[in-house]
């Protein structure tokens, strides 16, 4: 059995630990919001693509982070690891991008799930891709830190940790360290979010944007 295989199988098991309500959920929460992606158009040159759950979606200003590179958004809002993975074709591989920026682990740990879990749909994410995409490059968005999860921090950094370690074994992965930049000493800043305390304000995403232009395809 080969490393890939071995993945996908590991992933598998590893998602029986959601219900079958939460699979079926799935199509039913998201499929209204990924059929606009239907009318969305590439041109001939290089293609990213950012995508994720609603901190990508609400990046209203993504496109504008370069002139020279066609950038689009396909976030939809809830999503989560596997919501993702049930809509990959939809919105990253018809558009053959040269470059994945993906946004997810937030709401799979708010939704209880282990970072076993999320870190086995993630890597089914990845190799799905690399399998039909070979030379794409994936950079995984940190899962940020926000005042209303706070209560999650280590969560999300173990989870982080994870991801990142994964990045410097695999040249094809990068790590992008949103959560850092959004941290005031050891809590996280409040003055970056919007009243829901989740999702952020122009402030935040201006910090998003210093780290994430520099790792843009060139």
């Amino acid at each position: 059995m080969n490393r890939y295989t071995f993945t996908s199988l590991f992933a598998l098991l590893l998602s029986l630990s959601l219900s079958a309500q939460d699979y079926k959920s799935v199509a039913r929460n998201f499929a209204e919001e990924v059929a606009k992606f239907e009318a969305l158009t590439v041109s001939e040159g290089p293609v990213v693509v950012f995508t994720g759950s609603s901190s990508v979606r609400l990046y209203k200003n993504v496109a504008a982070l370069s002139d020279q590179i066609e950038i689009l958004n396909t976030g939809f809002g809830g999503s989560t690891a596997f919501g993702l993975l049930t809509y990959l074709e939809e919105t990253i591989l018809r558009f053959k991008p040269k470059q994945v920026f993906i946004y997810e682990g937030d709401n799979d740990i708010a939704a209880g799930r282990t970072n076993a879990t999320i870190i086995a749909h993630l890597n089914s994410i990845f190799q799905r891709i690399w399998s039909e995409l070979p030379e794409t490059e994936i950079v995984f968005i940190a899962a940020k830190p926000s005042p209303l999860r706070w209560d999650k921090h280590e969560q999300y950094e173990a989870l982080n940790a994870a991801i990142e370690r994964m990045a410097k074994r695999d040249k094809r992965l990068s790590y992008a360290d949103v959560y850092s930049v959004m941290l005031d000493g050891d809590t996280v800043r409040e003055d970056i979010f919007i009243q829901d305390r989740l999702h952020m304000n122009e402030q935040g995403y201006a910090l998003w944007d210093e780290v994430i232009r520099p790792m843009l395809l060139q």
